[in-house]
């Protein structure tokens, strides 16, 4: 009998998966598109259709609040397996714990961590023509006219929000702080001279860096990046600043465990093809993968981690 229920067990996700979709899927992105949560969804998409019986992903793009429109979106549907959202690991970690943090769910409770899927590095960009190259020459010009430079950020809570306002903080100087849907309306905006700075993904301005159209100031990683050697780290100005960006794909809370079984199987399978691989390491994506349990721990450290931060640099949402 023991060997019944165990075999049971194992085929739960199969029995839940291509046998039981019983329409297309929805696979929310957070972000507009363009950037590098919407390609990473489009990739998900292609790799996980053979999965689905005949079915579809249906990629739906439900960017704004900080992320929250496209949280709100997951965690409201249908617990039946058959909506996913991908998630900033930084809006799950931190959101909780953001002084002044408006939230129209609570993460921790209403929805699942299903797989953690990629890092990736972030560069401070800037115009090419501002009036400093290095990021001494930006806190000095930044000091000397306060309040002159903006600073974009895409989602309250998230790590372009957070580390605009540690930088703040930690180097004594005033920017204003602009929104946007996503990294690529933010970068457009610098390059037509309509914004100054923006914490960016690698891949989403490395072209325009290497086309000339963006300036590459100072990366936030911990050694130096090999795509971009000649550029520094903010920690070589400001020690101890370090801080990149994390993806995942979430479901709603209550989702039955086979469905959630099956997903990650499936996700983790498409993010391990040596073709999926060789082109996520070509866009300069880390690839993590791994369990629901091993995502929700990575997101408690992150939270622990950054909510010192929070407090030391006394950040908020109004600040």
């Amino acid at each position: 009998m023991r060997r019944l229920v165990l075999l049971f067990a194992l085929l739960l996700p199969s029995f839940a998966g291509a046998q039981g979709i019983t329409r297309d899927v929805r696979l929310i992105v957070p972000y507009a598109p363009g950037g590098t949560v919407d390609l990473l969804a489009r990739i998900l998409a292609e790799g996980l259709g053979p999965a689905l019986g005949g079915r579809n992903i249906v990629v739906e793009n439900r960017s704004g609040a900080g992320t929250f429109i496209a949280m709100q979106a997951v965690a409201t549907a249908p617990a039946d397996g058959h909506s996913l959202s991908l998630a900033s690991n930084g809006v799950l970690s931190t959101a909780p714990v953001l002084p002044g943090m408006q939230m129209p769910i609570d993460p921790d409770r209403a929805l699942l961590p299903l797989v953690n899927l990629i890092r990736v590095p972030v560069v401070l960009v800037g115009q090419p023509g501002a009036p400093f190259t290095t990021l001494p020459q930006l806190i000095a010009y930044a000091k000397a006219n306060p309040g002159r430079l903006n600073i974009g950020q895409a989602g309250l809570g998230g790590a372009t929000h957070l580390l605009a306002a540690r930088l703040m903080h930690h180097a004594g100087i005033a920017m204003e702080m602009i929104q946007y849907r996503g990294g690529t309306p933010a970068l457009l905006d610098i390059i037509a001279g309509n914004a100054d700075l923006y914490f960016s993904l690698l891949p989403e301005s490395l072209p325009h860096i290497r086309d000339g159209r963006l300036r590459a100031i100072a990366f936030t990683t911990d050694e130096r990046n090999p795509a971009l050697p000649e550029v520094p780290l903010v920690m070589e100005t400001l020690p101890g600043f370090i801080g990149d960006v994390g993806y995942g794909a979430v479901m709603a809370a209550g989702t039955p465990p086979a469905w959630v079984a099956f997903w990650n199987a499936e996700i983790n399978k498409v993010m391990n093809r040596p073709e999926v691989r060789a082109r996520m390491e070509a866009l300069h994506w880390i690839l993590v993968n791994g369990t629901p349990e091993a995502y929700r721990a990575a997101l408690m450290e992150e939270r622990r981690i950054w909510g010192g931060v929070i407090t030391a640099a006394q950040i908020s949402v109004g600040g």
